[in-house]
């Protein structure tokens, strides 16, 4: 039998490109044979985007009218004000007052089986429901990713001091709560020991990224993906092209950088030279993946499985990268990627697969098997299938 599940979202899961977006449509497709109501904010341009594309996931669609953004409630707004204290925005809180009015009402009028919360900021619009098994997506861990950021600065230790005040209290309310990766699900354990916390790892459409047998891998070119206005991306360049490229250009004197990715930072734009490419937002980003030598993952901090490989394996792109680039996911080194820690040894790892087709073409072929066997999908919203039956048939919740 269907389970009526009220689902609350930062804001309307459509975007492809975006990571959070990405997992909430991909996985919530699949479970569309329960009867699903979104409630979130949205901007004009979001909800006319929203509505055709989610009318089949969907049974009910709720957008409440925002502005530039929406204030978690409760201890997540301190969360929220932490992260933006570099663009100071003007708090929306009629928007934020409307979206909890709106709640509340759906509450008032119907029952539901699972209440399922994505992400943190949402978590205190959780607390207007009452009598559903509670779920909060939390995806990967806001502390561990704060006092993971490279450089370590006061903002950035605010932030950690902030998001473990809110993520303690945000789990206090909810039955299980989710993470992509074991390290995030440590981290949030050792801030709740009582807290249910249960890892569900991302997946990737194995059908849609894919090996394109019609586009040959450029000379010498390496590819990084990623939102370059999310200051783990920033960093992971910073240290690229600082630290790395230049070796890499010592010796292989065609090797050239492309990253590609939208909204740019200033620091990401003046990257830019004739061995580096600043592609901003394109439409897709497979025809660059399918182009790549290598894909580099070098990153030096943030938390949480990285799309960004998956998709780069999917594609059978041998794939280059830090240990923290591939936390959270069964990889060995010179089997299925390469792992290297440090600026010399990232930079001879990919002298080694750049002196050899063969080596890249079968580690390639090992990352697509892989991903194949470990990471689609399906098997990510079976998990979620579970755990909704589970709560759904504990029934009550927490307060």
């Amino acid at each position: 039998m269907p389970l009526r599940v009220l689902v609350i979202d930062r804001a309307p899961p459509i975007s492809l490109r975006q990571g959070n977006a990405l997992i909430g449509i991909e996985v919530l497709s699949r479970l569309a044979h329960h009867h699903l109501t979104l409630v979130a904010p949205a901007t004009p341009s979001e909800r006319d985007a929203a509505i055709p594309r989610l009318r089949g996931v969907f049974q009910e669609i709720h957008l409440v009218p925002r502005a530039r953004w929406t204030p978690a409630l409760g201890g997540s707004i301190e969360l929220d004000l932490a992260q933006r204290l570099r663009s100071a925005p003007v708090l929306d809180l009629p928007a934020a007052r409307a979206l909890a009015s709106r709640i509340r009402d759906i509450g008032e009028r119907h029952e539901f089986d699972v209440l399922h919360v994505r992400q943190l900021p949402m978590a205190g619009y959780g607390a207007l429901i009452r009598g559903s098994g509670r779920l909060l997506e939390l995806i990967d861990s806001e502390t561990l990713g704060a006092e993971r950021a490279r450089p370590a600065t006061w903002r950035t230790r605010l932030r950690a001091r902030l998001a473990s005040r809110a993520e303690r209290r945000a789990m206090d309310h909810f039955d299980v709560v989710t993470t992509v990766a074991a390290a995030d699900a440590a981290r949030l354990r050792a801030l709740a020991p009582r807290a249910r916390v249960e890892t569900v790892p991302n997946g990737v459409d194995a059908a849609r990224f894919r090996p394109d047998p019609h586009v040959a891998p450029g000379p010498s070119t390496l590819v990084f993906v990623g939102a370059m206005s999310f200051p783990p991306n920033i960093a992971a360049m910073r240290h690229f092209t600082r630290d790395v490229l230049p070796t890499v250009s010592r010796d292989w004197p065609d090797a050239r950088l492309v990253i590609v990715g939208r909204d740019p930072a200033p620091e990401v734009r003046a990257m830019a030279s004739p061995a580096v490419e600043v592609t901003g937002e394109v439409e897709d980003v497979r025809p660059y993946l399918a182009a790549a030598t290598l894909f580099v993952a070098p990153m030096v901090s943030g938390s949480g499985i990285k799309n960004k490989v998956l998709e780069a394996m999917a594609m059978a792109r041998p794939v280059v990268a830090t240990p923290l680039a591939v936390e959270g996911l069964p990889v060995r080194s010179r089997e299925n990627a390469m792992i290297a820690d440090g600026a010399a040894p990232f930079a001879a790892a990919i002298g080694l697969l750049l002196s050899s087709s063969d080596e890249r073409t079968r580690m390639g072929e090992a990352g697509r098997a892989l991903v194949e066997g470990h990471y689609t999908w399906e098997g990510c919203a079976a998990r979620y299938e579970l755990l909704y039956q589970e709560l759904a048939h504990a029934g009550g919740g927490s307060p």
